[in-house]
Formats: structure tokens, C-alpha cells, sequence
């Protein structure tokens, strides 16, 4: 195996774990585990084993979405990587090259990894945790891995938010409380509305192709300008439920710091309202809104 051949499966398979999407569960992740630290839970007693939690709740959250991404590429990307005559063998019911299916072991290892590091945690924590770590790994799979392919029944968008948000940040949260809070899921949830914007940045992107291939999403389902309006829906949501928890006293003042995004957001509307590809800037808006909550919320 000649160099440059490893190095473009190496950068194939980057390219098929999406990292720049793993920031999503980055953000969830941090989120539950802030909320834990404002309730008193982190940093309450050993600090090395809090850091060590921190650090496999982060690698845990990423393995998971990895692996969902994956799963996604084998199922419904391969066409991304095959070339002219590569051969091709039959792997679960379809031709599929030799890194298609490096693509699907790739994603069963971080299944594999995210099942791991749950078992510690569990051990370091509760046994409640089993069932939410459960759900997240079928989920994953589930999400576009056969016979589930709930994204073509045009669930995608609802459930990144429930698997990769609110999820997410309660198993965090649960790791350092060790006991189910709604706190954590609906303060957070301005934040974890960006996940599913993102999904419908994606959904509106690829109107046309899934429409021909027969993927139902929701905007295949509803058609392209149901989808911006649920997008507009969604950014306009995020923003009024930060003022009104902030009104409330359910987040702090400093978490009205996220409106300084609104120029990105509008910036983003635009773009995905115009028939180009507004995943770039969607995931900026992500970001910032998120990195300006954690802030807000430290």
C-alpha cells in the first residue's frame, strides 16, 4: 500500500466523520456538564475524578455523533468516494467499495468506544445512566442506519434535538448529580435549537438530490419553503426563549450576550433562502451562539 493511497483513505474517512459536525455534541456535552457545576455538583469533591468524567463525557459525546455520521455516509454517501472502476462486493444487501464498508467498521468502533466509556461511567456514577447512554447509541445508528432510517421518515430534525441535545446534556448533567433534572434540558434548549437547525440547513441543501433518491425528509415531505420557514422558526425561537428565561431569572443576564449573533443568523437565512448551501454559516451560528452561552452561563 503506497503512501499517498493510505493518506487519501485517511483524509476519505475524515472527510466521512464530518469533525467540524462533532462540535454539536461538544457544545451539548459542556452545556449538561456547566449545569451540573451551577447546581453544585462538579468540582463538590475530587477534582481529578470530576476532570476525568469531564474528558470522557467530551470523547464519549463525539464518539457517538462520529459514529452517526458514519452510519450516514455508508447508507447514503457512498457515491461521494467511488471511482471508476473500483471494485465493488456485496455488503448488508448493496455493492459497496472497500471503504464503504472501512466507513461502516469505522462507525461500529465508535459505537464500540461510546459503549466503553459509558460502562465507566456508570460505574462512576449510576446505573441510571444505562438507559439514556442505550437510547443515544441506538439512536445514532437508527438515525439513517437500515431498517430504522428515521431521517427519511422526516423525524430528523426533532430528534437530533432530543439525542444530540437535551440527551446529551442530561447524561452529563446525571454523570455529577447522578439524578433526572428538566432544568438542564429546558434552559439549555435556546442552545440546543441550533442542532436541529442545523439538520434543516442540511435538509434544505439537499431539497433536490434526496427528492430524487426518494429520501423523505421533512422538507421532501413538506416541501422546500415549509422547510425555511421551520429554519426561521427555529432561530427566532432560540432567541425569544433566552429573553424570556433571562426575564425569569433562569439564565443570567450575560446570556442576552448571544444577541450580538443576530446579524449571523440573518446572514444564514438569507443564504439557505437562496438555493445555496447555508451549512457553513449555520454551524458559525451554532458555534457562536453556543461558545456565548457557556460563557454566559461560567
Amino acid at each position: 500500500m503506497n503512501v499517498s493511497f493510505t493518506i487519501k483513505v485517511f483524509k476519505d474517512l475524515w472527510v466521512a466523520l464530518r469533525p467540524l459536525s462533532l462540535t454539536l455534541s461538544v457544545s451539548s456535552t459542556t452545556l449538561g456538564i456547566i449545569m451540573a457545576h451551577r447546581a453544585g455538583y462538579v468540582f463538590s469533591g475530587d477534582k481529578s475524578v470530576d476532570i476525568i468524567k469531564i474528558v470522557l463525557i467530551t470523547i464519549a459525546g463525539m464518539a457517538v455523533l462520529g459514529s452517526a455520521n458514519l452510519v450516514n455516509d455508508f447508507y447514503e454517501g457512498s457515491f461521494k468516494y467511488h471511482r471508476p472502476g473500483e471494485k465493488t462486493y456485496k455488503f448488508l444487501k448493496y455493492d459497496r467499495t472497500a471503504f464503504d464498508m472501512l466507513v461502516f467498521a469505522f462507525s461500529m468502533l465508535c459505537i464500540l468506544i461510546t459503549a466503553v466509556i459509558g460502562i465507566v461511567l456508570i460505574r462512576m456514577s449510576t446505573p441510571k445512566l444505562m438507559l439514556i447512554g442505550l437510547v443515544g447509541i441506538i439512536g445514532a445508528y437508527a438515525y439513517t442506519g437500515e431498517p430504522f432510517v428515521y431521517k427519511r421518515k422526516g423525524f430528523g430534525a426533532i430528534l437530533s434535538l432530543i439525542l444530540v441535545g437535551s440527551l446529551m446534556v442530561l447524561g452529563s448533567y446525571m454523570v455529577f448529580s447522578e439524578h433526572f433534572s428538566w432544568e438542564p434540558i429546558i434552559y439549555t434548549l435556546p442552545a440546543g435549537l441550533m442542532i436541529p437547525l442545523m439538520m434543516m440547513s442540511n435538509e434544505i441543501r439537499d431539497y433536490y438530490r434526496d427528492k430524487q433518491l426518494g429520501i423523505k425528509t421533512f422538507t421532501v415531505i413538506f416541501g422546500r419553503n415549509t422547510g425555511k420557514i421551520v429554519y426561521a422558526a427555529i432561530i427566532l425561537a432560540s432567541y425569544f426563549l433566552t429573553c424570556i428565561f433571562v426575564y425569569f431569572g433562569k439564565l443570567p443576564l450575560a446570556s442576552l450576550s448571544v444577541l450580538i449573533t443576530i446579524p449571523v443568523a440573518v446572514k444564514a437565512y438569507k443564504t439557505v433562502s437562496h438555493e445555496t448551501s447555508g451549512i457553513r454559516i449555520t454551524n458559525w451560528l451554532h458555534i457562536s451562539f453556543n461558545l456565548l452561552t457557556i460563557i454566559s452561563l461560567l
